[in-house]
C-alpha cells in the first residue's frame, strides 16, 4: 500500500488556532516565539516565524481549528486527493493564505480537521528568530483504534511507534510519521476528545538549553521534562501559551526508514521520559 512517507512525503507547516483572547495570544507568539503578526482582512490574524507559522481566529473557544500539511509540490498534492477519494474520504476545498490554490481539508471519524496544500513559504522573506521547526501535533481520543485505523489505512500515514498497557495489552498511545521524522502526528487514549500539544523541531541540544532559557526571564515554568522520550528518543521539554495551549520543545528526533517494522513500548513512566517522572494521560 503507498504511504503519505513512501509517494506523497507531508510535512507539518502551519496550524490554525481559535482564542477567546486573541490579542493576548498574538503578544505570546510574537514576544515568546519570534512569529510577526499581520491582521488579514477577514478578521484572523497570520504569524510566521521561521519555520513556523499559524493562522489565529477569534472565538467564543480557545483550541486547535486545524493541522496543515505541505506537500511540496502540485502534483504531490494531486496524487495524495486522489488516492483520498478512491478510498471514499471526503474531501472540502480550502483557500489559506499559507498555501497555494488547491489545498484541500479531511475530517476523521471524531471531526478533527486536516488540511493538505503546498507551502507558499518561499515566497515570503524568513523572519529572524531562535530555531524551532514546527513538527507534530498530538491528540487524546476516547475512539484509539478508529482513528488509528482512519489516519493508516485511508489517509497513509504509517505506525512507528504503539504504548501498550501491560496487563490488558490495551493500545494506550500511537505515533504516527507522514514522511522520514519519527512522527508528526500522535494519538493518546483518554478521556476527553482534544487537542494534547504541537511541537517545534530544534536543530540541538543547546537549542533546548536557549529556548529553556527564554521561558525562565518572563517566569514561563516548564511543566514537563526536561528529559528524553522513548519513542522518537527525542530530548524535550513542555510549557504552556497564553490560552494554556501545550508547547513542546523537542532535539535529535529519530529518523526512520519506511522499511523499519513498528516498535512497542510498555505504558509506563520510563518510555514517556527515560529520565524521569512522565505526564501520564488519563
Amino acid at each position: 500500500m503507498n504511504t503519505l512517507q513512501t509517494s506523497t512525503p507531508a510535512r507539518l507547516c502551519y496550524l490554525h488556532l481559535a482564542s477567546k483572547d486573541p490579542q493576548r495570544q498574538i503578544d505570546f507568539y510574537q514576544r515568546m516565539m519570534d512569529m510577526q503578526g499581520q491582521p488579514q482582512a477577514d478578521g484572523h490574524w497570520l504569524l510566521r516565524g521561521p519555520n513556523r507559522a499559524m493562522l489565529l481566529s477569534p472565538a467564543e473557544h480557545s483550541g486547535l481549528l486545524a493541522a496543515a500539511y505541505d506537500l511540496a509540490c502540485p502534483e504531490k498534492l494531486a496524487m495524495l486527493y486522489r488516492r483520498l477519494r478512491e478510498r471514499n474520504c471526503t474531501t472540502e476545498d480550502i483557500s489559506s493564505p499559507l498555501l497555494a490554490p488547491g489545498a484541500f481539508a479531511i475530517r476523521d471519524p471524531q471531526g478533527r480537521q486536516t488540511i493538505f496544500g503546498v507551502s507558499q513559504a518561499h515566497t515570503h522573506a524568513t523572519p529572524p528568530g531562535m530555531p524551532g521547526r514546527l513538527q507534530h501535533v498530538v491528540f487524546q481520543t476516547t475512539e484509539l483504534e478508529a482513528i488509528i485505523e482512519f489516519y493508516v489505512n485511508t489517509v497513509g500515514f504509517t505506525v512507528s511507534d504503539s504504548v501498550v498497557d501491560q496487563q490488558s495489552g490495551l493500545l494506550m498511545v500511537c505515533f504516527l510519521r507522514s514522511d522520514d521524522e519519527h512522527h508528526s502526528l500522535a494519538f493518546f487514549r483518554g478521556s476527553k476528545n482534544e487537542w494534547d500539544h504541537h511541537c517545534y523541531e530544534t536543530n540541538e541540544w543547546n537549542d533546548i538549553r536557549d529556548w529553556g532559557d527564554r521561558f525562565a526571564k518572563e517566569r514561563i515554568s516548564i511543566f514537563f521534562g526536561p528529559g528524553r522520550h522513548g519513542p522518537g528518543d527525542n530530548l524535550f521539554f513542555m510549557v504552556v501559551d497564553a490560552d494554556r495551549n501545550r508547547l513542546e520543545f523537542s532535539a535529535e528526533l529519530q529518523i526512520t526508514e519506511a522499511s523499519d517494522p513498528p516498535g512497542t513500548w510498555p505504558q509506563e513512566e520510563h518510555t514517556l521520559n527515560s529520565w524521569g517522572r512522565a505526564w501520564i494521560r488519563t
